[in-house]
């Protein structure tokens, strides 16, 4: 068991190497691409497990670890963005529906994106915005424009109607209030 332990720290704390690495005047491990070293040395007179080295990244493997970590944290965000549009959305058509896609034809579109500019604000002085006009306008379209340039941002959000509404409360009398209270728990809840 001691010597599988000894073998894992010195594995641990040798650095890997690559046919064209060399040992710099310094004596520490060079990358042969990036010339910067693949090893730090411990401060003055500190050794760890008898050595007096550790390793560290060079220029391009902290360039691949960055890229991979932006790419596995843009993954996230993806993911994070679907599970809201999913279950923000009562038509999935609507997750479509974005400033992007706008032709600009609705005066309002303005209106609508200060609206999602100033969401900090909006939120905490609980101000809320009321479209209306005749069918065919563009008000649920542009709500849901709010909804998904908020959602790209991770804030939850729900689009719903009041008939959706109705008939999920009419459905059943067990769970009207967990019900209500997960509609009350959106940031923001949008009523089409």
């Amino acid at each position: 068991m001691k010597n599988e332990i000894e073998a894992m720290i010195t594995d641990i704390t040798t650095t890997t190497t690559e046919a064209e690495d060399y040992t710099g005047e310094d004596g520490l491990l060079y990358c042969g691409k990036c010339h910067t070293p693949k090893e730090a040395y411990f401060a003055e007179g500190k050794t760890c497990f008898g050595r007096d080295r550790h390793p560290t990244d060079c220029d391009c493997q902290r360039a691949a670890r960055e890229k991979q970590q932006a790419a596995e944290s843009r993954q996230k965000h993806l993911e994070k963005v679907e599970d809201l549009k999913r279950r923000g959305f009562t038509d999935p058509a609507m997750r479509n529906w974005t400033f992007e896609h706008d032709n600009g034809r609705n005066p309002q579109t303005e209106t609508a994106r200060f609206y999602v500019e100033s969401w900090e604000t909006m939120q905490a002085e609980n101000i809320g915005y009321l479209f209306w006009g005749g069918v065919g306008t563009g008000k649920s379209y542009l709500a849901a424009c709010i909804a998904n340039a908020l959602m790209e941002q991770e804030v939850p959000v729900c689009m719903t109607n009041f008939a959706t509404i109705l008939g999920d409360l009419a459905a059943s009398f067990e769970g009207r209030n967990e019900y209500i209270s997960r509609l009350c728990s959106y940031p923001l809840l949008i009523l089409d």
